[in-house]
């Protein structure tokens, strides 16, 4: 499949009718890459529940796409191919399923639902809409498709471990301290929330999904009894690292004004939290290949690192980077990829590589992008690894666990 080429009827190139729906930091990043992509696609409609948010963007950037705040009367009037959904977590199963009632094919954000259920409800619906794809956007991104590549060919030979490692900024750490993210009941938790799509990238490339999961983590930095101060505006330290600053978050100019009318500067310490700021986890997968994911909230700039040990060598990665290697242990030589950024989107490059396959999807054309059954097993896994750190357990997960029943 070649990406971006656009159909035509009788010389008229045929413009795939796209509305995106939350209108957050995610929800304005492909907002932006449909409004770049004007000739394959027609934005047919924003909605949010802010009318102030959507017509102070519209302002900005020229943006003439009908604003909603009404999600049922933007799909009937506008009546769209493809809805994107950038909501927050907990709304994604009854947006989706609205959408595929209308008859239209998703771009889901991740992660699919915050739990099984909700995921399981939206695959029950799939059939009356034209397809979904989950916002995984690493399979999309330079180093995770070369490593991919590798392991396909069989450079290292058998896998036998995989470790990997997220690191956050500071200050994007610190926003999942204040926004909606803070209440597991919001989110399912830290890791599905902000690393179902490391679940579901450790699962690709193991090419098959866990079997057993332990984890360990809890909070002990940002904690209640640091608290000072409920919003930063309140805050007399000027110099606090964690001072909010509008990082991570799409605010409209009365909310810019007035970022803690609308809980926008929460302080990091606030005391109605429920996550956590560090964990591990490990993976056991049925051929035996074994995985460790950890996650730090403190690092100076984004970073994820990975090393797949096999047989016969090993492969690491860097996203920062964008470097591939291979060590062998067999006396080759060793072997280094570096990789570009093939576009100016985000998460690499990966966020309008998904868009695009998103497109042609609508074209009918076949994409490797995670759908709804890989959105389905990274929630089971998430969902599990939170109940393992909770009960300090391992939990178990049989074939069953990731059927739709």
């Amino acid at each position: 499949m070649q990406l971006g080429n656009v159909k035509k009827t009788g010389g008229i190139m045929n413009k795939k009718r796209i509305a995106v729906v939350g209108f957050g930091q995610r929800g304005r990043a492909f907002v932006t890459l449909a409004m770049q992509e004007r000739e394959r696609v027609e934005l047919t409609g924003i909605c949010d529940s802010v009318p102030e948010r959507l017509q102070s963007f519209a302002r900005q950037q020229h943006c003439t796409a009908p604003l909603y705040t009404s999600l049922d009367k933007m799909l009937d009037e506008t009546r769209p191919e493809g809805v994107v959904i950038s909501v927050p977590d907990f709304q994604h199963a009854p947006v989706a399923i609205a959408a595929m009632e209308h008859g239209c094919a998703v771009l889901l954000e991740k992660p699919m639902a915050p739990t099984v259920e909700g995921c399981r409800e939206i695959m029950r619906h799939a059939a009356k809409g034209r397809g979904a794809l989950l916002g995984f956007v690493l399979r999309g991104h330079p180093v995770y498709r070369k490593v991919r590549e590798l392991l396909d060919a069989g450079t290292v030979g058998q896998i036998m471990n995989i470790q990997a490692d997220e690191e956050l900024s500071v200050m994007h750490g610190a926003s999942y301290m204040r926004r909606w993210h803070r209440r597991v009941a919001n989110s399912g938790g830290f890791m599905l929330a902000k690393c179902s799509h490391d679940i579901d990238i450790l699962s690709w490339l193991a090419g098959e999904d866990p079997c057993r999961v332990s984890s360990f983590g809890s909070l002990t930095f940002f904690t209640p009894d640091k608290l000072e101060h409920e919003f930063c505006s309140e805050c007399p330290d000027r110099n606090c690292r964690f001072r909010f600053s509008g990082e991570m978050v799409a605010m409209n100019e009365q909310e810019a004004a007035s970022p803690s009318r609308y809980g926008f500067d929460r302080c990091v310490y606030t005391k109605d939290k429920d996550v956590i700021d560090h964990q591990v986890v490990n993976f056991e997968y049925p051929s035996g290949v074994t995985a460790s994911f950890s996650l730090d909230l403190f690092a100076p700039a984004a970073r994820r690192r990975l090393k797949v040990v096999g047989s016969t060598g090993y492969i690491e990665a860097d996203t920062r980077d964008l470097t591939v290697g291979v060590t062998f242990s067999d006396g080759r030589e060793p072997r280094t990829f570096a990789l570009e950024q093939e576009n100016p989107s985000g998460h690499g490059g990966s966020d309008l590589t998904l868009f695009r396959n998103f497109i042609a999807m609508l074209d009918g054309e076949q994409s490797g992008q995670a759908g709804l059954e890989a959105g389905l097993a990274s929630t089971v896994v998430g969902v599990a690894v939170e109940t393992a750190r909770r009960e300090k357990r391992v939990v178990e997960l049989p074939p069953s666990a990731y059927e739709l029943n």
